[in-house]
């Protein structure tokens, strides 16, 4: 006997994100395409677009089917296509390369979570194109010789076990050096805190709200000094630097994108850092490397959950599913 069972609550919250998620950067790259100046940019861009839609459209499809309401997330109203320039043409394949991956990872993720066949064969097929997306951005950036390398490090002479505890040293005095895994989370969180402030630095000078503005300041200055504390502890190191990720902003203040999108964006990209921090810390075995991720995430935190306020004050923050109010129902006036 055939049986299709209903959502569950892990699977809605895997569809819902994933609708909020791609229904903004759908808006994002819309406007990249529509100021692209590129030629080599614009496959890479199509299928950034083909990829948003597609699971925007099959989110909706499920819902509608599951009798479940689609969210409002991002639509037409929150980017004005006839706004000017203000990223440059090399920003947007970094900015799809970026999302590329954090699309590839979330779906991976979700994975573990779904039970429905249709569900999960839903996010299989999202990961590969988002994988595929990755891949053609590297190939493009490559191309063009743009792509920011992590530090290179000497062959590994022979393998051996540690011997002494002073490999976890690092608070005071000397400590050992770094692993390849530790400085291949500190490149990936100079990668994220870099387009992080690029995209602030566009959206303060855009942004239509005095208070965005001085959020997205506020911002500006946080990723500024993450950047900082992970270029001195290369410095320390004696790690070469990588190349800078900054890229050209323009002197527009026309903007290309609403004051909700602008925030929902910059709580994503808040939300991300957090988790590669995380991620960072486990795999980081020098106790000086823990400190700095344990402050820098307590950091982060702080500003996005001001964020958060800042957008429940402007009715910009949609509801996510949640489970009924049972006190609520209990206590309701008769």
């Amino acid at each position: 006997m055939e049986h299709t069972p209903r959502l569950i609550s892990s699977e809605v919250a895997a569809l819902w994100n994933a609708y909020m998620q791609n229904s903004m950067t759908y808006c994002v790259i819309r406007h990249f395409a529509e100021v692209n100046e590129d030629p080599d940019c614009t496959d890479l861009i199509k299928t950034a677009l083909t990829t948003c839609q597609y699971v925007i459209t099959e989110v909706k499809q499920i819902f509608e089917k599951e009798n479940h309401a689609v969210p409002i997330g991002f639509t037409q109203e929150d980017v004005n296509l006839k706004a000017g320039r203000i990223y440059s043409d090399l920003f947007t394949m970094r900015y799809i390369k970026y999302m590329a991956s954090v699309g590839t990872a979330a779906s991976a993720a979700f994975l573990e979570v779904l039970a429905r066949n249709d569900v999960r064969v839903f996010f299989s097929t999202t990961s590969q194109m988002f994988m595929k997306l990755y891949n053609d951005s590297c190939d493009l950036l490559l191309k063009k010789g743009v792509f920011v390398r992590s530090p290179t490090i000497p062959p590994m002479e022979k393998a051996e076990y540690l011997q002494s505890e002073s490999f976890l040293s690092g608070l005071v005095g000397k400590h050992r050096p770094l692993t390849a895994i530790e400085l291949a989370h500190i490149s990936k969180n100079s990668e994220t805190n870099s387009i992080g402030r690029t995209f602030l630095v566009g959206f303060s000078q855009a942004a239509q709200s005095p208070d965005v503005r001085k959020f997205m300041e506020r911002g500006i200055e946080i990723a500024a000094k993450h950047e900082t504390v992970f270029r001195n502890i290369l410095v320390e190191d004696g790690v070469p630097l990588p190349t800078t990720w900054d890229s050209t902003v323009s002197e527009s203040i026309d903007p290309p994108y609403s004051d909700k999108l602008i925030m929902f964006q910059t709580n994503s990209l808040s939300a991300i850092s957090v988790a590669g921090y995380g991620a960072a810390i486990g795999a980081s075995l020098r106790k000086d490397l823990g400190g700095h991720y344990t402050r820098l995430v307590s950091e982060i935190l702080q500003f996005a959950n001001d964020g958060v306020k800042l957008m429940i004050e402007n009715r910009w923050l949609e509801q996510p599913p949640q489970n009924v109010d049972r006190e609520a129902l209990r206590n309701r006036e008769n």
